[in-house]
């Protein structure tokens, strides 16, 4: 018996699946319809699905067959937070920042969600002064100290800012004398008195 060839007569010429002239597509299917796969998945380039396919992005799609650059991950993405998150694309209001969460104080802050203990309060911080604060913890010039303040007194007190009515003043306090004082409020001895002195 003579040859025997796939194709009768001859082979299946080079290039060529069949003896029909097809040839294989960029699936490698013999005479099949896809032109190219570009990126060689096995996946036809017209049959490509984009999207993102990373199953930890909040919008991952299942059906996508081609990354195209598009998953979001949620997290904080301000730097200028706490717990900032390099691989978040997609705010999520998880941000978190340090300051003071106190309204009263006086450095309030209202974005800040962790106090970090730097909250001021304004108030006298002098344990000796009469309207000590013992929550205050930034002192803004209130205190007060008792004590006289008439600077003519006996006993003023240079120190002294809240009179307390201890002033002591001397001077003469008998009004039947020549040189009664009405702003002295103790008697120093110095009342004098006009008329004869001669007891005879």
């Amino acid at each position: 018996p003579g040859a025997i060839y796939d194709c009768g007569c001859s082979d299946i010429p080079a290039g060529d699946c069949d003896c029909d002239g097809n040839q294989p597509d960029a699936l490698g299917e013999c005479g099949g319809p896809c032109a190219s796969d570009i990126d060689g998945d096995g996946i036809c380039d017209t049959e490509e699905v984009l999207g993102c396919s990373d199953a930890d992005a909040i919008n991952f799609d299942p059906l996508a067959t081609e990354e195209d650059g598009s998953c979001q991950y949620a997290g904080c993405t301000d730097p200028e937070a706490e717990n900032f998150d390099v691989l978040a694309n997609a705010n999520d209001g998880s941000c978190d920042y340090l300051g003071c969460t106190d309204e009263a104080a006086i450095n309030y802050n209202p974005t800040a969600t962790i106090d970090d203990a730097s909250c001021l309060f304004a108030g006298c911080t002098d344990s000796t002064a009469a309207n000590f604060d013992a929550d205050a913890n930034s002192d803004d010039g209130s205190c007060l100290y008792e004590g006289c303040t008439n600077p003519v007194a006996d006993n003023f007190d240079n120190g002294a800012n809240l009179d307390d009515g201890s002033c002591i003043l001397s001077g003469c306090t008998d009004l039947e004398a020549d040189n009664f004082d009405d702003t002295a409020n103790n008697d120093d001895g110095t009342c004098a008195y006009s008329g004869c002195m001669d007891a005879n």
